[in-house]
């Protein structure tokens, strides 16, 4: 006796607990290197002697201690988490991967947020 309800509910299930993954994009060494330069680049635009959206790294432990200035204070909230993921991965070394940071505020040093495994987080 067939069970051809059994064998669709198997493949359906596999298909639900073992979806395809999407193949990762390759970057070559100098696709890393040119991208983690233009994060460079606009780091130093929008840090202290520009935007002021940073202040000071502090990367002697993890996660780094980012301070952050007025410029920061006064953007909006996409602005934010967009300059706060740019820093991640600018402190990562590589446009697909992110550094943990906690976020402080440069005037008072209380902390203010984070970005992380849950994401860019404000307190």
């Amino acid at each position: 006796m067939r069970m051809p309800g059994k064998t669709i509910v198997f493949f359906l299930a596999s298909a639900l607990f073992f979806p395809v993954l999407a193949p990762a994009q390759n970057f070559t060494f100098k696709e890393i290197e040119a991208r983690v330069l233009e994060y460079r680049k606009w780091l130093d635009q929008v840090g202290s002697s520009g935007s002021r959206y940073w202040i000071r790294l502090d990367s002697s432990k993890r996660p780094h201690k980012l301070y952050v200035g007025e410029g920061f204070m006064q953007a909006g909230p996409d602005e934010k988490e967009n300059f706060v993921e740019i820093f991640s991965r600018f402190l990562a070394g590589h446009p697909e991967k992110n550094m943990l940071i906690d976020i402080y505020d440069a005037t008072n040093g209380k902390p203010i947020g984070e970005y992380g495994f849950g994401g860019f987080k404000l307190f």
